[in-house]
């Protein structure tokens, strides 16, 4: 239920265990409602405001950096599912083909321009009749 309410987020998880730890009496055992009693709150999934937006997108700007598509593309699949803006996401994307990746695949910014024009073009299939 922990790992649920983190959203897979393991330094959520981390928190909302250490609150239970914290709450329980020596012996005590927690069902779903007693775990929803001690923590009184779903943690937020992605909040575009506050700290959740920011460190998605550092993890995305990270797993990029550090040359690990599985990571970039949770992150990136995290970020869509919470309802981010697709031009933003596609702009950050066409920044870090040019200051990121650069000279080491020239390729990057042709594949990310063609991405970003193809979503303008297209639009989301949200967006079409």
């Amino acid at each position: 239920m922990l790992i649920r309410m983190a959203d897979g987020d393991g330094r959520a998880s981390l928190t909302l265990a250490e609150e239970v730890w914290r709450a329980a009496k020596k012996g005590e055992v927690f069902g779903p409602e007693g775990l929803q009693r001690v923590i009184q709150r779903r943690a937020p999934i992605y909040d575009k405001g506050q700290d959740g937006h920011y460190n998605l997108i550092s993890a995305l700007h990270k797993s990029i950096r550090g040359s690990d598509p599985d990571a970039a593309l949770y992150y990136l699949a995290r970020m869509f599912d919470a309802g981010e803006d697709p031009l933003y996401l596609g702009r950050r994307l066409v920044r870090m083909a040019v200051e990121d990746i650069g000279l080491a695949d020239p390729q990057a910014l042709v594949v990310a321009n063609a991405a970003k024009d193809a979503y303008d073009y297209l639009g989301s299939p949200s967006r079409r009749p």
